[in-house]
């Protein structure tokens, strides 16, 4: 009897390969620059794509009840025919482009063969099991119907029997068809050969597009990647590369090297970076990516990988139209045209305005002025500031503020060892004209603002925010509400807040973070009011009221973490919770945050203070720091190890054991 089982199977796409030859000028820091000469490094990628795919079990078993005779010579031939009953190809050779399906013996138990030289002893059963996958043409656009059967043929007691068994049918679903596009700058920046000085490392985008071409689903899709590898250093530079971290459609997952784009659909993409640095600066002047299918699971002849495509890497931008998913872009360069690869899956060529471009200088202000254009536009024109002036909010005629993706300077070493500096901005359907710099940049200062809320009414983040303030993605804010007027609540699981139906839903994106009222968003721009900008937080009004909103820039990266243990019904000071080692400034502000439950804060009352020793509230204690709503003041600067200089009147008092962390923010 035959019967056939679906089920989807693992599918190794093999190993990915990218080369590279980096040319560094100069190996070494030489005194002069005619010394200078240049070595070339080629390193090696591999990374292994994966994801799971429809493949068929065809079970067979051959029972030999009769006593006292073998069946011999057995041969075993499967037959595959379409929904009409014709044949159609299938193969065991994986390189076969021409068959619809590849199969294998996968296993045999109760014979030794199915070639014609098998038998099964008297009183036994054989089982035959094969793996069948179809390969992409099977069943390129709707779900197909192919009928599978076998002949059997076997000798019994020196005569020759053929049998046909009675085919099973199996179902082939559209299959995916992957496009792999690979990118990689031409330029990456270390330590300088030139100068005497260790310049740092800057991280670098090696980016990745998978597009699905097909109307079948590539499930559990994953990209494995191992470290950088030196194959080919014949100078002996002293060089290294190592990847960071990764991302997946700009959410970042860690600092493993594995991508895991779960589930592409048929006609849609997903895009993942890796972040990687070099020790020395230099020039990426070759890049290929081929990837290999395995054999064993039918080679080209089940291959779902369309193609493997390399670009240089311009920058990574973002194509903000309305209706596109605001993920970032690849802004890359193929020959001689310049082209955006969207993280939709769109390909679109760009119109290279830079020999237009005109920068002008009007008092404070600088201008880039150049032709109108419908659709990408991207333009580099020579940096007057030689890198010296950072871009921000930068603004377009019709008052549109650039994301901080499309505004971005960059730098070229010549070939006389010098540097040539650029501005480059990268647009749509655009007016022609922008101012380049402020004079005063607003997200570094806080901003009051104030709003009437409505008892009964929800509002979403984006409404309550300042309304001309520019926000940088990926920085901390504090975002704070002054008046007992709202509370903010959060949407459960993957449900995000509409904006317009009032309403946690799915099918949102989540464009921020934000934990007890830091607000990071994953966008520039000014962001008041903004219906694409969206996430779980919402603010309800239990009054009719006006109330105060405060936005404070943060300085994370001077932050400090401190983890401390708790114990249920213990009192602690706040000397007994911040950090012991942390250099406070007399009269400057600190936002401290206590992340985690088991502690609530209290403060004595009137004029007593918490003695350290005791923990109790008492008078006759002088006090050396404020403490208001979650904002530290001392009054003495210095590593304020000795409690004696933390006397004050707040302290915390823990619920149960746990663990919490004090975050020390400098605003």
């Amino acid at each position: 009897m035959n019967t056939l089982s679906k089920y989807n199977r693992k599918y190794y796409q093999g190993f990915m390969w990218i080369v590279l030859l980096l040319c560094c000028i100069m190996p070494i820091k030489f005194a002069f620059a005619l010394d200078a000469e240049c070595a070339e490094v080629k390193i090696v990628i591999e990374q292994k794509l994966s994801f799971e795919r429809q493949a068929f079990d065809a079970h067979m078993v051959i029972n030999n009840g009769l006593a006292g005779s073998v069946l011999k010579d057995i041969r075993v031939q499967l037959l595959f025919t379409d929904k009409d009953n014709r044949a159609v190809i299938a193969t065991q050779d994986a390189n076969n482009d021409g068959a619809t399906f590849f199969y294998y013996v996968k296993s045999l138990s109760g014979i030794n063969d199915i070639n014609g030289s098998g038998q099964i002893n008297t009183k036994t059963n054989a089982e035959i099991h094969w793996l069948i996958i179809p390969s992409f043409g099977a069943a390129e656009f709707d779900n197909t119907l192919y009928y599978i059967g076998a002949k059997v043929t076997y000798n019994l007691n020196g005569q020759e029997t053929t049998v046909e068994v009675i085919p099973d049918y199996v179902v082939v679903k559209p299959q995916p068809l992957l496009t792999l596009d690979y990118f990689m700058p031409k330029d990456v920046y270390g330590d300088d050969p030139f100068t005497p000085e260790i310049e740092p490392a800057i991280p670098f985008t090696l980016g990745v597009r998978v597009k699905n071409d097909g109307r079948g689903t590539s499930y559990k899709t994953t990209i494995d990647s191992a470290q950088p590898k030196i194959v080919e250093n014949k100078q002996n530079l002293l060089v290294d590369f190592t990847i960071l971290d990764g991302y997946i459609d700009d959410q970042a997952v860690g600092k493993s090297l594995l991508l895991d784009f779960g589930d592409i659909e048929g006609n849609t993409a997903k895009v993942g970076r890796w972040n990687m640095v070099t020790s020395l600066s230099g020039k990426f002047v070759d890049f290929k990516a081929t990837f290999t299918h395995a054999d064993t699971l039918g080679g080209s002849v089940t291959s779902l990988l369309k193609a493997v495509n390399s670009h240089t890497l311009i920058h990574d931008v973002k194509v903000d139209l309305p209706d596109r998913d605001h993920i970032t872009d690849f802004l890359a360069l193929d020959g001689d045209v310049i082209r955006v690869y969207e993280s939709e899956g769109q390909n679109t060529e760009v119109s290279d305005q830079s020999p237009n471009a005109v920068l002008t200088k009007v008092g404070k202000e600088t201008n880039l002025t150049f032709p109108t254009v419908q659709g990408l536009v991207y333009i580099k024109i020579p940096d007057p500031n030689a890198g010296k002036q950072a871009l921000n909010n930068v603004k377009r005629s019709d008052g549109k503020v650039l994301p901080t993706e499309n505004i971005w300077l960059s730098k070229t070493r010549n070939d006389d060892l010098s540097w040539s500096y650029f501005i480059n901005l990268f647009d749509t359907d655009t007016t022609g004209s922008y101012k380049l710099y402020e004079s005063e940049v607003k997200e570094d200062k806080p901003v009051i603002n104030e709003y009437s809320v409505v008892k009964g009414a929800r509002y979403s983040l984006s409404e309550l925010l300042p309304e001309d303030y520019y926000f940088e993605a990926n920085k901390s804010y504090i975002v704070n509400f002054i008046g007992n007027a709202v509370a903010t609540y959060s949407c459960s699981g993957v449900l995000n807040f509409d904006q317009q139906i009032k309403s946690c839903k799915v099918g949102l994106s989540k464009d921020y973070s934000f934990d007890r009222n830091i607000f990071m968003p994953s966008r520039s721009g000014v962001l008041h009011d903004d219906n694409t900008f969206t996430g779980n937080i919402y603010v309800s009004a239990n009054q009719t009221k006006v109330i105060k909103v405060v936005v404070v820039p943060v300085d994370m990266d001077n932050s400090l973490t401190n983890t401390v243990s708790v114990t249920k019904g213990v009192k602690y000071s706040l000397h007994d919770l911040l950090p012991k080692k942390y250099n406070f400034e007399a009269g400057k502000s600190y936002l401290i945050k206590l992340s985690g439950d088991p502690v609530a804060s209290y403060y004595c009352p009137g004029e007593t203070n918490l003695d350290q020793k005791t923990k109790l509230c008492k008078t006759g204690l002088t006090r050396n720091y404020s403490f208001d709503s979650e904002i530290f003041v001392p009054s003495t600067s210095g590593i304020l190890d000795n409690g004696s200089l933390f006397i004050g009147n707040i302290y915390m008092s823990a619920y149960y054991d746990g663990i919490i962390k004090v975050i020390v923010i400098p605003l």
